[in-house]
């Protein structure tokens, strides 16, 4: 057995070396390893097929592009620049990468005020998209800008850039032609002095509130008291559009409590901040992906995804009620009690059932959708504005001394409080310096950089050409025609307008509020302040927003004496400009770090 146990192996290991087996099993053996060799090959020729396709249509379509922006860019010989735009500058991925790119030197740069016009010397510079080849001009010159303006039917606004805005359905904003006449024309009567003195005195009554906190929190040794500007001005901004424009009259203290009201998932305020916040991820967020996530839990994103369905749901349920509200007041007859006239022009537009005045009908989404808006650019844009005044009046004490010595001679006996506030005509009057700081602030911070407008006729604009000193001064200007094919873009670069020292002057950089205040022998330009745009679409809101803002600049100084924050005060003053001054863009200019101190004045 032994013998024959060894010969079998013997007889193996020989087979196995000689491959002796059976022929049958020879050919499946052989069939296997070829099978598995040949479908491996084929699954490569597969993917290298596929990828030299794909390789192919890329380097065809890049080729197309590429093309379609050279044969564009003898169209924009007449203006300097000819730059390639590789994002579409008013899109919302453009909005989501700005803080880093464009960047620094090439065109679209958020951060490059008159450098790009200087640089080339010219108020008008030309660009052209990369990935659809559109003919994209900018310009900072006030008047081919008012040209624009006036000129609606060849300049529409680029209302797809809007559509971010469009949550819950269309609104003011992002409409234009016939339907955004239909909006304003419901909205515009409730800006009307009568609102602006109701303005004024919420303004006073939410500000009482906001100085009773300050005052109630903790102080050095010096009496003062750190002052998050941000949160504060947020709050403070909300509550006054909420109380003037839709008749949520909530204190300060109610307003800080999150606890939601009974049937909500979130407080009011809360479901505010969290929809704006989450304004952008609504907008490019594919609905694939959200119903992609109801399914399947996918990390990172579908916890941000239900956060952003959460907010605009629980701020959609407030403005049903605070709308469903105003409906019954309007049914009941009460409309002269309602201070909120905003409120009471969309409801009564959403109730006007009369077939031969659909011009000022609403319907309910386009209510709930212009709510929004009024609320997100009524509180927003002020807020932010206000951030960078007050933390202005911490950079140049001699400005807030002003500021401060206009306010005492208007209240020698201090702020006005909710039970006697001032007059509304009188005290702006009285109030021409601290309104032109914050005209000044607005030149330098304007709530948004740049807006677009759509060319739908073959025009011409007159622009200006100008050589730069050796000390860094405007020399030779001169106006020279660029002619505008129509499909066109243009973009109106407001930093870049406010920063043009042919209309503001070689100070242009510096902080000069008297240069907003008109003289026997001056007259500050109008055409070339567009903080609140221009011409016919110009913001609504711009009066209610000057009034709340000077109101509270005004109070703030007449009360407290603003200061920089301890850890930056052994700094350079450059430095805490730096510092202080830093803002990112977005729907409207955000502040990055304001803060400022509070010491209350012994007077």
């Amino acid at each position: 057995m032994e013998l024959s146990s060894k010969s079998l192996g013997c007889r193996q290991k020989r087979s196995k070396i000689l491959n002796t087996d059976p022929p049958h099993i020879r050919y499946k053996q052989l069939y296997s390893r070829s099978g598995r060799k040949l479908a491996s090959t084929m699954a490569i020729s597969i993917v290298e097929v596929f990828a030299g396709i794909s390789t192919a249509w890329i380097v065809k379509s890049l080729l197309q592009k590429y093309l379609a922006v050279q044969f564009t860019k003898p169209l924009l010989r007449a203006c300097p620049g000819g730059s390639i735009l590789w994002l579409h500058p008013f899109r919302t991925f453009a909005l989501v990468v700005g803080p880093m790119f464009p960047f620094k030197g090439q065109m679209g740069y958020y951060f490059a005020a008159f450098a790009l016009f200087k640089k080339y010397g010219s108020t008008c510079l030309s660009s052209v998209t990369f990935w659809n080849a559109i003919p994209t001009f900018w310009l900072s010159d006030a008047d081919a800008i008012k040209t624009m303006h006036a000129g609606r039917a060849i300049f529409p606004k680029d209302i797809e850039a809007y559509e971010t805005l469009n949550i819950y359905g269309e609104n003011l904003v992002s409409t234009e032609g016939a339907n955004w006449k239909r909006h304003r024309s419901v909205a515009n009567s409730a800006f009307n002095e009568t609102n602006h003195a109701f303005v004024w005195r919420e303004t006073i009554r939410v500000v009482d509130e906001w100085f009773e906190m300050i005052d109630g929190k903790d102080v050095d040794a010096q009496g003062d008291t750190s002052v998050d500007l941000l949160t504060d001005l947020t709050q403070v901004a909300l509550l006054v559009i909420s109380s003037a424009g839709f008749g949520r009259k909530a204190s300060l203290r109610e307003d800080l409590n999150t606890e939601p009201p009974p049937g909500h998932k979130l407080a009011f305020r809360p479901a505010v901040t969290s929809a704006v916040h989450h304004v952008i991820t609504k907008a490019i967020t594919p609905t694939w992906l959200y119903n992609l996530s109801d399914r399947v839990y996918i990390p990172f994103i579908t916890p941000i995804l239900n956060e952003a369905r959460l907010s605009f749901d629980a701020l959609a349920l407030h403005m049903h009620e605070v709308i469903a509200m105003a409906r019954a007041w309007i049914a009941g007859g009460k409309t002269t009690a309602m201070d909120a006239a905003l409120l009471r022009n969309l409801v009564e537009a959403n109730m006007n059932d009369d077939d031969h005045d659909r011009g000022k009908h609403l319907t309910d989404d386009e209510v709930l959708s212009d709510t929004f808006t009024f609320l997100l650019a009524g509180h927003e844009t002020s807020a932010h504005s206000l951030c960078f005044a007050i933390i202005l009046l911490a950079l140049y004490p001699d400005i807030q001394q002003r500021v401060y010595e206009e306010a005492l001679r208007l209240w020698p006996d201090g702020v006005p409080s909710p039970a006697s506030p001032t007059p509304y005509k009188e005290s702006m009057a009285n109030l021409e310096y601290t309104t032109a700081v914050f005209y000044e602030t607005l030149r330098h911070f304007p709530p948004v950089a740049r807006l677009a407008k759509n060319v739908l006729a073959d025009t011409t604009l007159t622009a200006r050409r100008f050589s730069t000193s050796p000390e860094g001064k405007i020399t030779n200007v001169e106006k020279y025609d660029v002619p505008i094919k129509t499909g066109s873009i243009v973009v109106i670069d407001i930093v870049a307008l406010h920063n043009n020292p042919i209309h503001w002057g070689e100070d242009v950089a510096e902080f000069k509020p008297e240069r907003f205040i008109d003289t026997d022998t001056y007259r500050w330009p109008r055409d070339a302040f567009n903080a609140f745009s221009g011409g016919p679409r110009s913001c609504i809101g711009q009066r209610f927003s000057v009034t709340e803002s000077t109101c509270i600049l005004a109070h703030v100084a007449r009360k407290y004496e603003v200061h920089i924050p301890d850890d930056l005060k052994n700094k350079s003053w450059e430095e805490q400009k730096r510092v202080l001054l830093a803002w990112k863009p977005g729907i409207t200019i955000t502040p990055k770090n304001a803060r400022v101190v509070f010491r209350r004045r012994s007077q």
